[in-house]
């Protein structure tokens, strides 16, 4: 009998149709426990408000008690209670700051299905001035403590059979410095260490299941980036002279938080089951230089002929 090719695409079709899951359950984390950290503000916050948005019961984390103590009532007053939002007071730099963190998670909601690395600090100050124990309290935050938080929550996967899903916050200053002048080489460098964790990360898991993944954004508004200033061992002189740089901006403004949090969201969904070492860049089209104007922008410091 002759091989039918029109027969066996049709089986192939419905195959297809059998196999594809209701839309909704794509786009939905409903029943799954998702840790985030850095979530008591900025961009934290709007990942873990998409979340619990979305059906997750989800463990904020933070350095700052004080901080926690006024977030969980906010959240509170949008109709997500403490049967579905709990908060950990965490420094991601310490180890058992981080095994209590996935402790938590199991303790109040029973699994870890989902984590959103989130916590990340900086300032400016350019290399040339840069102190190095500055340049190590970035790289530990943002690097170390992506390390550790991966290392116990994958664990915590692995150990219970979950094939879940690990979401790290990075930046496109990785590849795309700025300010104008430059400024902040420590956190650069630390986002380009979280890149390339994450695509480790995700060759080592993916056996186990568990897709890892960054979604990169541009500058946004944050109580974080608004407070961040230049490094404290500068003379007054160097602080006043970075201002003035840092006031010369070289693209047409900030995004919205919430659209690098809907991508985040994204990620920690059945959407992304095929996406595994990927770096998802969320930056309005900032990384090619995709504007709605471009400032004019004088050349500093002179050029020297």
């Amino acid at each position: 009998m002759d091989f039918d090719m029109n027969e066996a695409n049709k089986e192939m079709l419905r195959n297809y149709i059998n196999m594809a899951r209701p839309m909704e359950e794509m786009f939905s984390v409903k029943g799954k426990t998702a840790i985030v950290t850095g979530a008591t503000s900025g961009l934290g916050f709007n990942i873990a408000l998409r979340l619990l948005q979305g059906g997750a019961n989800v463990v904020i984390s933070g350095s700052s008690q004080t901080k926690g103590d006024y977030t969980i009532p906010i959240l509170a007053e949008a109709g997500f209670g403490p049967d579905r939002v709990v908060f950990c007071r965490t420094n991601v730099t310490k180890e058992e700051d981080v095994e209590n963190l996935v402790k938590t998670a199991d303790k109040a909601f029973g699994s870890v299905d989902i984590y959103v690395n989130s916590a990340a600090v900086w300032s400016y100050a350019h290399i040339y001035d840069m102190p190095a124990e500055e340049f190590r309290r970035v790289m530990d935050t943002n690097v170390n403590g992506a390390f550790l938080c991966i290392k116990h929550v994958s664990k915590y996967m692995i150990a219970h059979e979950i094939p879940g899903k690990i979401t790290l916050i990075s930046s496109n200053a990785a590849w795309l410095p700025y300010p104008v002048f430059g400024g902040y080489p420590h956190y650069t460098a630390s986002k380009g260490g979280v890149n390339a964790l994450a695509i480790e990360a995700a060759k080592e898991l993916k056996r186990f299941g568990i897709m890892v993944n960054v979604v990169a954004p541009g500058g946004m508004v944050t109580a974080g980036a608004s407070s961040n200033m230049c490094v404290k061992e500068l003379s007054e002189e160097k602080q006043d002279e970075f201002y003035e740089e840092l006031m010369v901006w070289q693209n047409d403004g900030t995004q919205p938080v919430d659209t690098v949090a809907i991508v985040a969201y994204a990620m920690s969904t059945p959407m992304s089951d095929g996406m595994t070492g990927e770096i998802v860049v969320a930056d309005g089209g900032m990384s090619h230089n995709i504007v709605k104007y471009q400032a004019a922008i004088d050349q500093y410091p002179e050029q020297i002929d």
